[in-house]
Order: C-alpha cells, then sequence, then structure tokens
C-alpha cells in the first residue's frame, strides 16, 4: 500500500506526494480511469503516505510512506482509526446514503492519531444525486484536518458541483511492456505476461482478472469467432457451436455480450477506453463504420435470446447454432462475406 507498489501513473505519483510532503494536500480528490487501472491502489497509497509515522526519502519526489510501521500496517488491514474507507455493498448497484453521511460525520471529527483523516470513497460514480448532495457541504468547506479521496470510471455520472471540487487526477491505460513487466515480475512466463497485457489493452488489474480467469481460452477464442462471423460458412457456425456447448456457456455469451455492446458504443461515438475487448479493437473499429445501432441491438437482442432458451434447458447446440447463424446474417448486412 505505498506509491512503490503502483505500475506506472508517475505523474499522478509525484503530485500527491509532493503535495503530502509539503503539507499541502487538498480538501478533496477525484481519481478517474477505467476499471482496474489502479485507482483503488492510488487512493490507499496517498492514505499510507499522510498516515505514515515515519516516511521514507524518495522517489518519488515527496517520499513514500514506509510500509513497515504500525500506522502503514493498519492502513493495509484497513484497521487504522483516521482511514474511512467505503464501499458499495455487492448486493446493490448504489452507494447508500446511510454511509455518505456517516463519512461526512466521521471527517468532521479530530484525528486521533496523526495529522491527517482520511476519507476514500470508491465508486463514487454510483452515487445518486443525494448522496452526492450529502457529500458537498464536505467538499466546500473540507475540515482542516481531512482528506476525501473519489474514485469513478465514469465521472460524468457525478453532479459537475461535486467535480468542481475535487482536484482531479486521471489515470489512463498504460503500455503494454509496461504491464508485461508488472506481470513476470510477479512470476509470470514472459510470453504469457506479453499476450495478457495486450489483451487487457494496458490495465494492470484487467491483466491479473484475465490470468486468473479460467475461462480465458474461451472469451479469446469467442473474441476470435465474432471477429470474422462475417466469413464464416454454415458448417464452421455448427463446428464453433458444437465446440462451445461442450464447455461453460455463461463466458462465451458475457462475451458475446461484451463484444456487441462494445460495438454500439463505437456505432454512437462513445466508444469505451480501452474497449472490453481489447484485442479486437480494430476489428470493432471497421465493422462500427460499417453497420447501424438498429443492427447491432438486434445483434444484442440475437445473443439475449440465445442465453434464455439455454436458460430454459433447450438443446444448448441447437441455441448456439441459431445464435450464430442469425448473428451471421446480421454480419453480411454490414459487412459483405468474402468472394
Amino acid at each position: 500500500m505505498t506509491f512503490a507498489h503502483i505500475v506506472g501513473h508517475d505523474a499522478a505519483i509525484a503530485r500527491l506526494a509532493r503535495a503530502a510532503a509539503q503539507t499541502r494536500v487538498g480538501g478533496g480528490y477525484l481519481l478517474t480511469g477505467p476499471a482496474g487501472i489502479g485507482k483503488r491502489t492510488l487512493a490507499r497509497a496517498l492514505a499510507a503516505r499522510l498516515l505514515c509515522t515515519t516516511p521514507v526519502a524518495g522517489p518519488p519526489e515527496g517520499g513514500d510512506a514506509c510500509g513497515g510501521c504500525g500506522s502503514c500496517r493498519r492502513v493495509a488491514a484497513g484497521t487504522h482509526p483516521d482511514l474511512h474507507v467505503v464501499t458499495r455493498e455487492e448486493d446493490r448497484r448504489d452507494i447508500r446514503i446511510d454511509q455518505v453521511r456517516e463519512l461526512a460525520r466521521w471527517l468532521a471529527l479530530r484525528p486521533l492519531e496523526a495529522r491527517w483523516k482520511v476519507g476514500v470513497l470508491e465508486e463514487a460514480d454510483c452515487l445518486n444525486d443525494h448522496g452526492q448532495n450529502a457529500l458537498l457541504k464536505t467538499l466546500e468547506e473540507p475540515p482542516g484536518a481531512s482528506v476525501l479521496v473519489l474514485t469513478a470510471v465514469h465521472p460524468s455520472h457525478l453532479l459537475p458541483t461535486v467535480r468542481s471540487r475535487c482536484q482531479r487526477l486521471r489515470l489512463d491505460p498504460l503500455p503494454v511492456p509496461a504491464v508485461a513487466a508488472f506481470l513476470v515480475s510477479r512470476g509470470m512466463a514472459a510470453d504469457r505476461a506479453t499476450a495478457l497485457a495486450a489483451r487487457a489493452g494496458g490495465i494492470p488489474g484487467r491483466a491479473l482478472a484475465l490470468a486468473d480467469d479460467p475461462h480465458a481460452d474461451i472469451r479469446a477464442s469467442m473474441v476470435e469467432q465474432l471477429a470474422e462471423l462475417a466469413q464464416h460458412d454454415a458448417a464452421r457456425c455448427s463446428a464453433v457451436a458444437q465446440r462451445l456447448a461442450k464447455g461453460a456457456i455463461e463466458p462465451a455469451l458475457e462475451t458475446a455480450f461484451a463484444w456487441y455492446r462494445d460495438l454500439l458504443a463505437r456505432v454512437l461515438g462513445e466508444p469505451e477506453d480501452p474497449p472490453r475487448a481489447p484485442a479486437a479493437a480494430e476489428r470493432l473499429a471497421t465493422i462500427a463504420r460499417r453497420t447501424t445501432a438498429e443492427r447491432v441491438l438486434r445483434q444484442l437482442e440475437t445473443v439475449y435470446a440465445a442465453s434464455e432458451a439455454i436458460d430454459r434447458n433447450v438443446n444448448r447446440v441447437l441455441a448456439l447454432e441459431t445464435m450464430f447463424l442469425a448473428l451471421r446474417r446480421l454480419e453480411r448486412e454490414t459487412v459483405p462475406p468474402a468472394s
């Protein structure tokens, strides 16, 4: 839980480290970027630096948490009395307003041990308007010893009044070699690390999730089939359906949903950055230039219908064959098949 453990994002780290060293820390920060990019890790590292009793000299300029004192160990364990982390409960789509009010009350109190009190509100873009308004007083008049760090994948979901009262740091995808080196440092073979880093679109958290995904091969195969679907004949569609039906179907269908959601976003001019299917981003861009939102919505409906049919215990091979043939027909309306 120190700056040294973070992959990349040197500019953001340097800015926060200098602020901590100069005791010119802002009352509110907003860390943005795609899921898995390191927002949560950076927020915890800032908390560790502010609460550490024996910070060490840089790099980065401004120093880092030592990682070994009692305060650092308690930050890592989530038990430091001057650190309060709010997360969305797994069974909810939003963050409860009671959690936000409790955080605001807690920040208004004096620190118990350290110079600062640090509140971290993860997935702040899951707050509804009432929850965000409950934060405004704290952001407008932050208590002198408090620091509030928000993280968000979609900052546009936050009210302008919330965004304007935070210092914003955007974490962008990293170069593939940097993520690959990170994976190698964790004991992964270089070839696999490079392949996973590329598939993850330069996002360390996504690369780790792919490494731990027992269905990674199924997902990769599904992307490959969808990217070349217009060129498949009926026999190929049937063969692919039969192969997929022998394994776990859910990750294959999830990948199909992600593929067409990405395609729809591109058609509408709002592509994910990076897309959920980064390895096929170029192919997605090509198809997006030749299709329409209406067709992509029909393709999403086709995948949904196959998923529902399988849930009703319809023959898995038949359901997948029907899906692939229908998707191919729609695809060929968009991209003419190879001669």
